[in-house]
């Protein structure tokens, strides 16, 4: 973490060498303001952080006591499936990947063909779990989703082929919820991939509180209008986790983790 520098220092620079258990990512990043997600963000690398040492710790504990939980990621022969929403330059995505999970990064289809893809395909050597990349768009309906074209899961672009699809252990996005108008995107489809799996996958959110009564409101409206029912993970977890080591004091201020699950019963059709 102390050989890493917040997202905000880093922006200008086209390519990031971001060490990550052990290895160095090369990611291409472009600050150019056509969009804000080819660049990094500080709530990738918190998310990345703590679920790191998260499921690190969580398996270890496994392995020792015999006991199932959801991060047994590192000792579990078949891989667990992780998709994530605003994959960005693609830091989250391989961060799963290095942790043993097969990823589905999404995101628009200006973001993978402008840095996602490439930043997978440059890195892939580096992680034991496979990462494909899609376009999601949030605003298409479900029941339009194309799950067999490896392009695209919301519009016809592939000839099929490998690719991962439902159920997923995992559902993860991180600085994805900055403006009222995304909110409701966002969480039908964490609630669509929700009720595709066969058990309700954990979520995991990353934001920053820009705007308190945005945050707080999009976490009201997550559990009564679609029964995503999310906790905060407390700050001092956080920095047990590795969260800010080597920064200086409020660089990573008001970057927040949620931990949430769908209540498997909220949008069922009757």
């Amino acid at each position: 973490m102390s050989d890493t520098q917040p997202a905000h220092h880093t922006k200008h620079l086209p390519v990031l060498a971001y060490p990550f258990n052990k290895v160095a990512f090369h990611l291409l990043q472009r600050d150019d303001g056509t969009s804000n997600g080819t660049a990094l963000w500080l709530g990738a690398q918190v998310l990345s952080i703590f679920l790191s040492a998260e499921f690190k710790s969580k398996s270890k504990k496994t392995a020792a006591t015999g006991t199932d939980n959801d991060a047994s990621v590192l000792y579990n022969t078949a891989r667990p499936k992780a998709v994530e929403l605003g994959s960005g330059i693609g830091l989250m995505a391989l961060a799963l990947a290095s942790l043993g999970y097969d990823v589905l990064a999404t995101d628009t289809a200006h973001v993978c063909a402008s840095v996602l893809r490439t930043n997978i395909n440059t890195n892939a050597h580096l992680v034991p779990g496979r990462v494909h990349v899609r376009e999601l768009d949030w605003g298409v309906d479900p029941t339009g989703w194309i799950w067999d074209d490896p392009v695209s899961i919301t519009s016809q672009g592939g000839d099929g082929g490998d690719v991962l699809a439902p159920p997923f252990d995992l559902v993860v996005s991180s600085d994805t919820i900055y403006d009222t108008a995304l909110v409701a995107p966002l969480f039908e489809t964490i609630h669509a991939l929700s009720a595709l799996s066969c058990k309700p996958p954990i979520i995991y959110l990353a934001v920053e509180r820009r705007d308190p009564t945005l945050i707080t409101a999009a976490f009201r409206r997550a559990g009564e209008e679609w029964g995503l029912l999310f906790q905060r993970v407390p700050e001092k977890k956080l920095r047990r986790a590795g969260v800010g080591v080597g920064w200086d004091a409020g660089e990573w201020e008001g970057v927040e983790v949620w931990r949430g699950r769908w209540d498997g019963v909220t949008g069922v059709p009757k």
